[in-house]
């Protein structure tokens, strides 16, 4: 049986393509009211086509990194749904693999802008309506990866960024979980038909060399899809952990989602 989600109210960030495209749709399936935010001009215009004649939705183009911006859109949600139940902080980007040594400050400003940066600032905007809101409460749900727990899956700058998103998930836990706003993370193994690596092309491209070592590069091209999460079903269960009673239930975890890849 489907969940339903009708008169919800979820934003999703970064999710004009890739991953948070499919939770978008996913929740908008359930029947909830559903904003999103992108970057990129042309993704917004494709999926708020795409999405717009349910009547349920609105799209903002938003940088995440900008507290005005972030600000705003929260604004521009509640103006036009009501409230905020559920955030999904997905916006990311991929850094180069590159290690300390070779890591050049500009991609670490950037990796820990995007990645961190701008999963703060839409958690903070989102936390102050939750508390103010009648009735209060919500959910956020932090994408993280398994590169939130371990060392050698990407470069350093990404590595950091995603361990402190699962700080960012566990202090907000701690804080706001008995003022009925919950936070969890889900930690997401490798994926396909996500865009995520595009903003490492901006910044030229893989570290070849630094990429050898890490865990993901010892896989072979044809084990990718045998270990790949499907984007529905994160959609599917960032779902489910919208249920309020779940996520009081799962408040300050960080679930690991990774089909056992790399193998617990």
């Amino acid at each position: 049986m489907t969940q339903s989600l009708e008169g919800t109210t979820v934003l999703v960030t970064g999710a004009a393509g890739g991953l948070g495209k499919a939770i978008a749709k996913g929740y908008l399936g359930a029947g909830a009211n559903v904003a999103i935010c992108d970057i990129s001009d042309e993704r917004l215009k494709q999926t708020s086509d795409e999405f717009e004649g349910t009547g349920r939705f609105l799209g903002v183009k938003t940088d995440v990194t900008d507290e005005a911006a972030v600000n705003e859109l929260i604004d521009a949600v509640v103006a036009k749904f009501g409230r905020i139940d559920v955030l999904v902080n997905n916006a990311g980007v991929m850094d180069t693999f590159d290690p300390i040594g070779t890591l050049s400050k500009e991609t670490w400003d950037r990796v820990l802008n995007i990645n961190l940066t701008g999963s703060f600032l839409p958690a903070k905007a989102a936390v102050n309506v939750m508390e103010k809101q009648s009735p209060p409460g919500g959910v956020v749900i932090q994408i993280g990866s398994t590169a939130s727990s371990r060392g050698l899956e990407a470069g350093v700058a990404y590595t950091v960024s995603k361990h402190g998103v699962a700080a960012l998930v566990k202090n907000t836990a701690g804080f706001y979980g008995p003022k009925g706003i919950y936070a969890i993370g889900l930690m997401l193994g490798a994926m396909t038909d996500t865009n995520i690596s595009e903003g490492t092309k901006a910044l030229g491209g893989f570290n070849v060399e630094a990429y050898s070592l890490t865990v993901s590069a010892s896989l072979k091209p044809e084990q990718l899809g045998e270990i790949a999460v499907k984007l529905d079903d994160v959609a599917k269960y960032c779902m489910f952990l919208s249920d309020r009673s779940i996520a009081a239930s799962a408040n300050g975890s960080c679930i690991t989602f990774n089909k056992n890849s790399p193998r617990a």
